[in-house]
């Protein structure tokens, strides 16, 4: 019976996983499957009671086998592939590698790139079925309107995207090891707080103030998007079609609804009524000249203190949200770096098995992330 092994599975993307996977074996469970061939091991480096998890979803990390420990100690890595009887694992999912923006390059090469090398080394080393690695979509270059196929040219424009792209292709270099490699594009859903969360809270604010919610950009360029439970499928899609195939498969992630930064900005107003002001082509013109450091600090400055002073307002004083876009927010980079992704790829296999359920963004998906954060006490009732 099938054997799991999921780095990062306290982080956004491993939260995600976690459950479908463990829905999946209740399911075989009842339909007779004996609970004892089911090997789930979770491995991450945080407690999940400090991850912020409705308590639905934290009751299912006391029905697997979960490690926590520093993943930059190798020991710790080795001991976490360790299986008795001399079995190997079947799927090894790497969610572990950082994608939060922000950070130094040491800590990129550190946590996204060594990190994922170990894991593949030591994959392949233990046999395993096949490692599915999650890189990000974050990786092409310019090309205007159009979506990016996954053979089209990299060319990663920040630190984080390097990391990853790095990554990916060393472990493509490892002969022995089964390697799929998914690239999401932007991401949101349950636990999200970088992706789509800044622009939850800056529609708020807008709200809040009976202000029209401000959007740059022109309206139609690309925001490719994806669910997070979506991620969560493909990579156990994925992992089941290509265990013990040789090679390497590259996927990227985006949901068939062709999001634009109009449709996003629109989607995000409705979840609280508000109306939009697309700033006019003299703003835009402006706004592009001016450094992406200069234009994030500017836009932080006008959030960050009405969202401390309305969570203050309403007795919240513990919320791990904040409106903040750093600059390597795919965002801020939208008019240099539009994210138009094509992610039929996958779907349009049928050995894989795998289609999207969320085919776009709804005002119903992101108000389900406001709503689960208000249940937590980190998002003002209003």
């Amino acid at each position: 019976m099938p054997s799991y092994l999921v780095f990062g599975c306290a982080n956004f993307y491993g939260r995600a996983l976690v459950q479908q996977l463990c829905k999946e074996r209740d399911q075989a469970v009842g339909a007779g499957d004996d609970l004892q061939s089911w090997t789930i091991r979770g491995v991450d480096k945080v407690l999940p009671q400090l991850a912020s998890f409705p308590q639905s979803v934290l009751a299912l990390y006391n029905t697997f086998d979960y490690r926590m420990g520093n993943l930059r100690n190798h020991e710790f890595l080795q001991q976490v592939f360790s299986l008795d009887q001399g079995r190997t694992w079947d799927y090894v999912i790497n969610f572990a590698a950082e994608h939060k923006f922000g950070q130094s390059a040491q800590v990129y090469e550190h946590d996204v790139y060594r990190l994922s090398m170990a894991i593949g080394q030591l994959a392949a080393q233990s046999n395993v079925g096949v490692l599915v690695q999650l890189s990000t979509a974050h990786v092409f270059k310019n090309k205007g309107s159009a979506r990016h196929a996954e053979d089209d040219r990299l060319e990663p424009p920040n630190e984080l995207s390097m990391a990853h792209v790095r990554a990916e292709k060393e472990l493509m270099g490892i002969a022995s090891l089964p390697l799929v490699v998914l690239r999401p594009a932007l991401c949101y859903g349950p636990g999200d707080r970088q992706n789509v969360v800044p622009m939850l809270i800056a529609a708020l604010l807008s709200k809040v103030d009976g202000e029209k919610m401000p959007v740059l950009w022109d309206k139609d360029l690309c925001v490719s998007t994806v669910h997070v439970d979506d991620v969560a499928s493909a990579a156990l899609k994925a992992a089941r079609w290509f265990c013990r195939k040789p090679g390497s498969a590259v996927f990227n992630l985006a949901d068939p609804g062709d999001t634009t930064n109009a449709r996003l900005a629109q989607s995000v107003a409705a979840v609280f009524g508000c109306e939009l002001n697309f700033h006019s082509s003299a703003v835009n013109f402006i706004a592009k000249r001016l450094k992406t450091a200069e234009l994030t600090e500017e836009v932080n400055e006008s959030l960050l203190g009405p969202w401390m002073d309305l969570l203050a307002a309403h007795g919240i004083s513990n919320s791990t949200l904040s409106p903040y876009l750093d600059q390597e927010h795919p965002y801020c980079r939208l008019e240099s770096y539009p994210l138009g992704v094509d992610g039929s790829k996958i779907a349009r296999d049928p050995d894989v098995g795998f289609k999207y359920t969320h085919q776009q963004v709804t005002v119903e998906a992101l108000r389900a992330i406001v709503e689960e954060f208000q249940e937590l006490g980190q998002w003002p009732r209003i």
